[in-house]
């Protein structure tokens, strides 16, 4: 008896079932369709498919199932219109992001609304990217539109659904939502350990990757909350202590160096993860930067030098050495603030008659370079695209003995005078290389652990590509008529000023921050070693000096070659000052934030000081941050050019 009923209450079951399949098919079939477009969408783009193929599943059945399934909950004609307008907007996202990648090698962000007049300049260029794959991404309102047409005459007389059977599909909709997303949540937590930073350190700002795991319409919805919770507004206390800042600021005036490299071409070679601590020591009598070492003596030498970044890594070394403002501490400019008006190195030198280009061996959307280099005044970047692998290097496959030689012609046919940024890749971690080019020998003995030695085998490599790529230089002809700066993007972090056994810095943890600077000017008198305190915020003064070309007010980085010479790290997430360093001082902040807790040392004799003898270098430094910071997040770089410049005062403790 209990069997029958239990069969029968099955038969009950499965009828219901089939009968509420057979009733909503549209939605169902919308919901896998949207998952196949965003299959196709990486697919079509040559965006890696397989890896993470079963969370963008997931997570797009998911969204799938948010977008479509309230149609269930609607009654005859609204649930159409419904479907039309969601399918639609879906639409429009997938064949927008879809020919701003074709044109750019990036994806659209929200932000970019608040410019889409200047949008009407690439119509023309739009064009030539239709292509039949447009074609699948509307075949969703096809479908709906032929399911209107073979069920019209049953639109009105169609079942509505009764109170419980809305509360169920409500339910059974949340339920596949949350799943869907905590599936993978729970994936990226397993892989990263951390909740906070739920995508890998290493991929938290690759673009591609990110739209790997969760598809492109969930990458645009979650841009458009971003930027739509955005609550860090300045407001009329911030605008009035930016105006009473810049008021307090002395104008800065030109040196002796003013003009002496007029018209040279600008080339910035910018390295990956490399540290100070390997210029100029051995292994076993081998030195590990026998080229760098070599150009440190040619040419200008900063040994004091640092790399202040924030989350943004190479991105924010990017966005300091050519903005001359302070990298965010709680988020990166390159993501967040893209298509800001920014006053920078690359637009000020096209201002004044030069080509700018940009060279670097990976993806454009990579750092979302894509849409931030035509904000920087870039005219044309050379990426992935633009050079061949003859093999696989390192964890991005270019080597860069490959991408420095593919890029000698390339500099060769530019337009004189010109401004070319070079990034590597090959240093980046895990500093993998072929045996066949690991050419340092380590003694069995050896301290180094094997992260640290493959570090010092990849940078040896990076150091033998660059020595062969000045040598082109000066074959190409172009050394001589140019301005050559070599530096570090950021640390290793590997520790391996440790494991050298290198100490360079006073404060022991801005060690790995310290990066080497060495400037090419050849036939001038730049030459010799500087342990002046510097920073990649003082590339843009230090070469629109050399330049003969007067700087916005609005940067906040000193010359090199000037008088003022100042480095500020800060703590991530608050951004307040970790540790400021000058000529005639330096403080280091205690753990508890407290500046009474700090350190006050007194330079150049590194002898301990009262801390109060560095509050106004403290607080100088404190209005300076902030004021940086309220430049980028409230888009205000172009509109704060007026009389001052953005530096430090000069205080009794400096």
């Amino acid at each position: 008896m209990e069997i029958n009923n239990l069969r029968e209450k099955t038969k009950i079951l499965i009828n219901q079932l089939t009968l509420f399949l057979k009733n909503n098919y549209l939605p169902i079939a919308l919901i896998f369709i949207f998952v196949l477009q965003n299959h196709f969408f990486n697919a079509w783009l040559d965006i890696p498919v397989r890896p993470f193929f079963i969370r963008r599943t997931v997570v797009s059945f998911s969204l799938g199932a948010l977008l479509f399934c309230p149609a269930i909950l609607l009654k005859k004609w609204i649930k159409y219109l419904y479907l039309i307008l969601v399918s639609l907007l879906t639409s429009i996202v997938f064949i927008i992001q879809f020919l701003y990648y074709s044109f750019s090698g990036g994806f659209l962000q929200s932000s970019a609304l608040f410019y889409a007049s200047e949008g009407t300049t690439v119509l023309d260029t739009a064009k030539t990217l239709l292509t039949y794959h447009l074609i699948f991404f509307i075949f969703g309102l096809f479908v709906i539109l032929l399911a209107w047409i073979l069920d019209y005459k049953k639109i009105t007389s169609e079942k509505i659904l009764n109170k419980k059977e809305k509360i169920f599909v409500g339910i059974a909709t949340l339920l596949i939502t949350f799943s869907g997303y905590g599936y993978i949540f729970l994936r990226e937590y397993i892989e990263a350990g951390n909740v906070v930073h739920i995508y890998q350190y290493n991929k938290l700002y690759n673009v591609n990757a990110l739209v790997g795991k969760i598809g492109v319409i969930n990458f645009s919805i979650g841009d458009g909350l971003t930027l739509g919770l955005h609550t860090d507004k300045a407001t009329a206390a911030d605008i009035d202590f930016l105006k009473e800042y810049k008021l307090n600021q002395t104008t800065s005036t030109p040196n002796s160096n003013f003009g002496i490299l007029k018209n040279r071409n600008l080339i910035l070679v910018q390295i990956e993860s490399l540290e100070n601590a390997v210029i100029g020591q051995k292994i076993n009598e081998q030195e590990i930067t026998p080229n760098l070492n070599r150009l440190a003596n040619d040419g200008l030498y900063f040994s004091n030098y640092y790399a202040p970044i924030g989350p943004g890594t190479t991105a924010d070394a990017e966005f300091m050495t050519l903005n001359s403002l302070y990298s965010l501490p709680d988020t990166v400019a390159f993501i967040e603030y893209a298509y800001n008006k920014y006053s920078a190195l690359p637009a000020l030198l096209k201002e004044n008659g030069y080509h700018t280009y940009a060279f670097h061996g990976d993806v454009p959307s990579f750092w979302n370079r894509a849409n931030m280099y035509p904000q920087l005044g870039y005219e044309k970047w050379f990426g992935r695209a633009d050079y061949t692998i003859p093999r696989n290097i390192g964890v991005y496959d270019l080597g860069d003995k490959d991408f420095f030689e593919q890029s000698i012609p390339k500099l060769k046919s530019l337009p004189q005078p010109f401004m070319a940024t070079l990034i590597t890749l090959t240093s980046h971690s895990p500093f993998k290389m072929p045996d066949d080019l690991k050419t340092i020998n380590f003694p069995t003995t050896t301290t180094l652990n094997e992260l640290q030695q493959d570090y010092i085998q990849s940078i040896r490599y990076t150091d033998q590509a660059v020595g062969d790529f000045i040598a082109q230089l000066k074959t190409s002809g172009l050394y001589d008529n140019s301005l050559i700066l070599i530096y570090g993007d950021h640390g290793s972090f590997s520790n391996i000023s440790a494991g050298l056994k290198v100490k360079n810095s006073i404060f022991s943890d801005l060690q790995n921050s310290q990066v080497p600077m060495i400037i090419l000017a050849p036939k001038t008198k730049l030459k010799g070693k500087e342990n002046a305190p510097s920073s990649h915020m003082d590339v843009y003064p230090t070469v629109t000096n050399l330049f003969g070309i007067q700087p916005p007010t609005n940067i906040f980085g000193h010359d090199m070659l000037g008088n003022t010479h100042l480095a500020i790290s800060r703590n991530l997430i608050s951004g307040t000052i970790a540790s400021i360093i000058t000529d005639q001082s330096a403080y280091h902040s205690a753990s508890d934030g407290i500046f009474e807790h700090g350190t006050c040392i007194k330079m150049p004799d590194q002898k301990r000081a009262p801390t109060d003898n560095c509050r106004l270098l403290y607080e100088d430094g404190q209005k300076a941050v902030r004021a940086s910071d309220l430049m980028v997040k409230e888009n205000l770089v172009t509109r704060s050019q007026t009389v001052g410049t953005f530096s430090l005062k000069k205080s009794d403790g400096q």
